[in-house]
């Protein structure tokens, strides 16, 4: 059996905040993402209720940002694993931190919801009218087909 030594538990008494600290940043670095991450959805949502949808800087920027959140959420699982196994008990600042990253996901959710709707209810508009282009050119094809063998 390991007893621990006075260094051991000064070790331990160390790592503790600094494991706290470290996850606190994580936490706070990845809200900023979502916090970018929910202003990004709401210039998309813009942009597609009024049909400006021709801006390629958007979808690089889209992907920057999911890019960005990946990034973030593995450090914060890292941090977390570290967290969790020195068993360390949450502070009041990081539970705070917590509830405050939990409203920014939910903000995050609720405007891609939104997004997805629009772009849902873009595409049930354009539906019809592509299905009518479709069957027009595919029309005109044969008939110009049809004067080519003729």
């Amino acid at each position: 059996m390991h007893t621990l030594t006075s260094q051991d538990r000064r070790q331990a008494a160390q790592a503790e905040p600094s494991a706290e600290q470290s996850l606190l940043a994580c936490i706070r670095e990845q809200s900023t993402v979502f916090t970018a991450a929910v202003v990004l959805i709401e210039q998309l949502e813009t942009a597609a209720t009024t049909r400006n949808l021709g801006d390629p800087d958007s979808v690089v920027q889209l992907q920057q940002t999911l890019e960005q959140i990946v990034t973030a959420q593995q450090k914060v699982a890292k941090a977390h694993e570290r967290f969790i196994a020195l068993k360390i008990t949450t502070s009041a600042a990081l539970r705070n931190a917590l509830a405050q990253h939990e409203d920014t996901l939910k903000k995050l959710v609720t405007r891609i919801d939104s997004l997805q709707h629009v772009f849902e209810t873009i595409r049930n508009k354009l539906s019809p009218e592509l299905d009518a282009d479709i069957r027009r050119r595919s029309m005109h094809s044969a008939y110009q087909k049809s004067l080519k063998s003729v």
